[in-house]
């Protein structure tokens, strides 16, 4: 089966991670990981889609500082601990997609595999472990927690592109957000907006 050109034609494939390579289904952790947290006051988008899990993200904040904001904003910042389990261990409810089913065909094909992802840095360790079969068949990774730089600033991509001698004409990045895909393109890479495996094939 054809792959989609802009892959065919590249030298490097670059990946995003969550929703390209493994799910990341953020709704369904709290109830799994913190079913009583704060009383059951705080919901899934309260952790995880605020600036406070992007700061996690950048690597600017500690998990800790993130799970007490959260227990804060469900009225009780005392009880934080309750809401850790959902920021550590939500890796553990993670699985792999069929991208990643693609990474040994990339390699066969002669061309190198990356992942650039905005990532927690301890997030990211617990990760890279569970799903070492998966990371450990890249050829590098930059990952935002690390770099303390997120997509989409243009930063985080050259250094992707620095540290690994990659010639941006010659790069694609596949991710899901359409927003981290204009950050790319504002280097000079190619791109692909993940909607499912038909966008790559």
């Amino acid at each position: 089966m054809a792959l989609n050109i802009l892959i065919e034609n590249a030298k490097n494939v670059v990946f995003d991670v969550g929703c390209v390579l493994l799910a990341w289904e953020p709704e369904k952790y709290l109830p799994v990981l913190a079913p009583g947290a704060v009383n059951g006051k705080l919901t899934w988008d309260m952790l995880y889609c605020t600036p406070m899990w992007d700061r996690l993200d950048e690597g600017m904040v500690r998990e800790e500082e993130v799970a007490r904001h959260a227990a804060r904003r469900a009225g009780d910042e005392s009880l934080w601990h309750q809401v850790m389990p959902a920021v550590q261990r939500f890796p553990e409810l993670m699985r792999v997609l069929p991208a990643a089913e693609l990474i040994p065909r990339l390699h066969e094909m002669g061309k190198k595999v990356y992942v650039l992802s905005n990532y927690g840095f301890d997030s990211f360790a617990r990760t890279e472990k569970r799903f070492s079969a998966v990371f450990s068949q890249m050829d590098g990774m930059v990952i935002s927690g690390r770099e303390k730089i997120c997509k989409p600033d243009p930063r985080v991509y050259r250094i992707l592109l620095e540290r690994y001698g990659l010639s941006p004409a010659e790069t694609v990045f596949i991710d899901d957000r359409p927003v981290n895909i204009e950050g790319a393109r504002s280097v000079g890479m190619q791109g692909i907006v993940y909607t499912g495996m038909d966008a790559l094939l």
